[in-house]
């Protein structure tokens, strides 16, 4: 990232014990929109994302990428389920969609935070490369790279439900988390 970007650092605070927090260098120069979206949401906690909230937790699958799979992701493919991602929402809102940037990586890297899909107010942090999708999401940050391990123990040590009648496969944290925005140094 240039440092223009490095200057716009966003924390997630989450409720959770211990308190816990996870860091995001906003694009802002790539994503504008995301940017003046995820501004409005801080300036406005009061009634805005609040509490906004972490709910899909999938892990990465021991197999993942492997060739010995076939090239899918779903019934048995090797990108899952489960799908190697945090998800969540920036909900409790008046908006429900999002204007979309136009930065679509070729593949999303372990550590980028994209917005869900369409319009939408969820975004997902992923926990490893992935190739399988192409450029269809928009990637507005980036987890510092001493977060990820924060990251990363959120699907190691919380309790998960795997719903296996949702097509596709989902895997959703037992308990929600809810968590608050700010700017570092902010």
């Amino acid at each position: 990232s240039n440092n223009s970007d490095n200057q716009h650092i966003l924390s997630l605070t989450l409720d959770i014990s211990p308190p816990t927090k996870i860091r995001i260098a906003v694009l802002k120069d790539k994503c504008p929109k995301a940017y003046e979206f995820l501004s409005f949401m801080v300036e406005n906690q009061q009634t805005e994302c609040n509490p906004c909230t972490i709910y899909r937790g999938e892990p990465v699958p021991t197999y993942w990428g492997s060739k010995d799979y076939p090239d899918r992701y779903f019934n048995g493919g090797r990108w899952g389920p489960p799908y190697a991602l945090v998800q969540g929402g920036l909900v409790n809102s008046k908006f429900n969609t999002v204007e979309q940037d136009n930065h679509r990586p070729k593949v999303l890297q372990r550590g980028m935070v994209a917005w869900a899909g369409g319009n939408s107010i969820h975004f997902f942090i992923a926990l490893a490369d992935h190739p399988e999708w192409g450029d269809v999401h928009t990637a507005w940050g980036e987890v510092l790279p001493e977060d990820m391990s924060v990251v990363d123990a959120l699907v190691k040590e919380r309790p998960l439900k795997v719903l296996e009648h949702h097509n596709p496969v989902l895997t959703n944290f037992v308990e929600l988390m809810y968590f608050h925005l700010g700017w570092e140094g902010g």
